[in-house]
Formats: structure tokens, sequence, C-alpha cells
């Protein structure tokens, strides 16, 4: 055995080139295929876990309205009763020259 390891080193560099070379488009779309599948499982595994009840419960359980808010509504007119007309003596039209 009259090889040494720097001549090893150059063949099996240059069969590992060799590889590359012939099975790039191969290598690629089985990378990008395999990444594809990674990121749906994890993202499927982030969708189940959402849904499963952790036992957390909110602090702010508060949804009533405050007394103004509901005079407001109380005040609102449907489109039948709005009889008021609009003042519109301060308003500009951009459009008319």
């Amino acid at each position: 055995m009259n090889l040494d390891i720097s001549t090893l080193i150059r063949k099996g560099k240059k069969q590992f080139l060799r590889f590359i070379r012939r099975f790039h488009v191969i290598l690629f779309v089985v990378s990008v295929a395999s990444a594809l599948a990674v990121v749906i499982i994890i993202l499927n595994a982030a969708v189940i876990r959402s849904g499963e009840d952790d036992g957390y419960t909110s602090s702010s359980a508060n949804t009533a309205f405050d007394q103004a808010t509901i005079n407001r509504i109380k005040n609102l007119k449907t489109r039948d009763q709005a009889d008021d007309q609009l003042d519109l003596s301060g308003r500009s039209n951009p459009f008319v020259e």
C-alpha cells in the first residue's frame, strides 16, 4: 500500500464532488421536501396543542357595559326614525371648481 493519506483525501474529495454534481437536483428536491414536511409536522403539533385546555382562566371576565354606553345605544334611531337633516353649511365639496 503505497497510497499516502493526501492521495486518499484527494480521491475521496473528487468522488464526493462527482456525486454532488451528478445528483445536486435530486438532493435539493429531497432536502426542500424534507424541510416542508418538518414545518408541517411542527405547525400541526402547535395547532393540536392550542386546542387543548390547559386550565388557564382569564382574569378579565367583565362583559358588562357601563351605563353611559347603554344610554347611547338606547338613543340610537333606526333609518325610518331619522328625520333630522344634516347641517352641511360648514363643509365644502373639494371636487367643485
